[in-house]
């Protein structure tokens, strides 16, 4: 009787186990982006008074991301802010030519600056992920002087 009693008390306790943890296995993944430049600082092209640069947008948590704003902070010699622009989805598309990010992926652009006092740019890009959560990146891209 006693080692039936065992038993019996050991398979409680393992259901009891598994009912419990059952229920700890869908937390929501939150997705994780980054921005990169290429190249970083940027040159001066003297042919033409720009600055030429790749954006590259990634996600590296297996969570896609549709982008819903992009914003350039342009900061001067002296590190004051001089330019706050706002892209919203349109202009996005247009550069991206989407405004999903894959998960464990990334998506590029061309980008061309022209304003001449300005040092650094800080680009933030937001969105919501898969899971729907707000997520937000931002980098720093330099610009060498003339």
């Amino acid at each position: 009787m006693n080692k039936e009693k065992r038993i019996w008390i050991a398979l409680f306790l393992v259901l009891t186990l598994m009912v419990i943890l059952s229920g700890c296995s869908g937390v929501a993944k939150t997705a994780l982006l980054s921005i990169s430049f290429d190249p970083n600082p940027v040159p001066y092209d003297s042919t033409d008074g720009k600055w030429h640069y790749k954006i590259n947008i990634s996600e590296s948590n297996g969570v896609g991301v549709t982008v819903s704003s992009f914003r350039f902070d342009s900061y001067n010699q002296e590190e004051e802010l001089t330019v706050s622009y706002y892209h919203y989805y349109d202009d996005f598309i247009v550069g991206f030519e989407t405004d999903y990010v894959p998960p464990f992926s990334s998506i590029q652009a061309n980008l061309i600056h022209t304003g001449s006092t300005t040092k650094y740019t800080i680009i933030t890009v937001d969105g919501t992920d898969d899971n729907n959560n707000f997520v937000e990146a931002t980098g720093r891209v330099d610009y060498l002087p003339q």
